[in-house]
């Protein structure tokens, strides 16, 4: 069977708590409400993937403990391939975990998150390539995030292109180090905080309650001008905007794509939503505005729903007048 989208990423288990507001710097606050979800952004993404009819393969690892058999369980149940998912013995490696993500969701929907990579951390650039050439024939859509070692993604990345792959890099969480592999992705998505890290921005404009599109466009051209300097390669740029929408930056085309208006339940995973329905979308070739305004879509269904892996949304959510507006 042919894959129309791998991805290489982290799987994590989430353990979220809803708190009435987030708590500041040395406070307590009372835990309203906790779930044991499936999440970490390769899952995520690869899940959102599947569900939109995308042939998906996940790239990860795990341990063989309860947490690491619950999400292999449950990637096999979502269809995908997950033939590359390296699973640790614990008994060999008992300093090696499954992922773990303590979220923090508040009443408005915004969170707070700390991950442990455990697993995650230890995928090697050999596993990457290996996974790889173990497929039948080349994926369409190659898509990594941050939460493996970046020496990983790279290798992934490499390859997946030179065997004719659409690569696709979700600067998620944004580090030191990682503006080389930005070079090796044919787009990049970013969301505003990741966007002002990687263009040398100092103020945090995630304090902010809408970013303005116009300050991330002027961002979005800094960091094509940073990566003209230091790589020379400059990928298609897309920003996700929250509540509003999305911007892409293909050389010196600027174009913003508005979101449905929403109230957010739980704002986890929202971008790995975008990134997942992005990705199958251009597997099956759509436009880039098409495949944006459909993953603008997704993640506005994703933010209604508890959790990040089970909130995604199938195909058949994106109504008649969805499709239309994707032509």
């Amino acid at each position: 069977m042919g894959i129309d989208v791998i991805v290489c990423g982290s799987l994590n288990m989430d353990l979220l708590a809803r708190v009435a507001a987030l708590p500041k710097p040395g406070e307590t606050v009372p835990g309203l409400e906790l779930n044991r979800l499936p999440g970490g952004k390769g899952l995520n993404q690869a899940v959102a993937a599947a569900r939109m009819g995308a042939r998906t393969a996940m790239l990860g690892a795990c341990a063989d403990d309860a947490d690491g058999q619950a999400l292999c369980a449950l990637l096999a149940a979502e269809g995908l391939d997950t033939r590359s998912v390296a699973v640790r013995e614990t008994l060999r490696r008992p300093d090696v975990h499954t992922g773990l993500a303590m979220v923090w969701v508040a009443g408005d929907g915004e969170n707070s998150i700390v991950v442990y990579g455990g697993a995650n951390a230890t995928l090697t650039p050999d596993e990457a390539r290996a996974a790889l050439h173990a497929m039948t024939s080349s994926a369409k859509v190659a898509m990594a995030q941050l939460e493996t070692p970046l020496e990983t993604v790279a290798a992934f990345l490499e390859l997946a292109r030179a065997q004719g792959a659409r690569t696709l890099l979700n600067t998620a969480p944004a580090l030191a180090g990682s503006l080389p592999l930005l070079a090796l992705a044919d787009i990049v998505v970013l969301n505003e905080t990741e966007l002002a890290f990687y263009a040398h921005v100092t103020n945090d404009l995630s304090t902010a309650d809408s970013p303005a599109v116009d300050t991330c466009t002027h961002l979005a051209r800094q960091l094509v001008s940073r990566l003209t300097a230091s790589c020379g390669t400059v990928p298609t740029i897309v920003v996700t905007l929250g509540a509003q929408g999305a911007l892409t930056v293909c050389g010196q085309e600027v174009a913003h794509y508005p979101a449905p208006h929403v109230t957010p339940l739980d704002t986890t995973g929202a971008g790995d939503c975008f990134c997942g329905v992005l990705a199958a979308a251009l597997a099956v070739e759509l436009p880039l505005p098409a495949a944006v305004r459909r993953a603008n879509r997704a993640a506005a269904l994703a933010v209604g729903r508890l959790g990040a892996a089970p909130a995604m949304p199938r195909a058949h959510e994106l109504t008649d007048d969805d499709a239309d507006n994707d032509a």
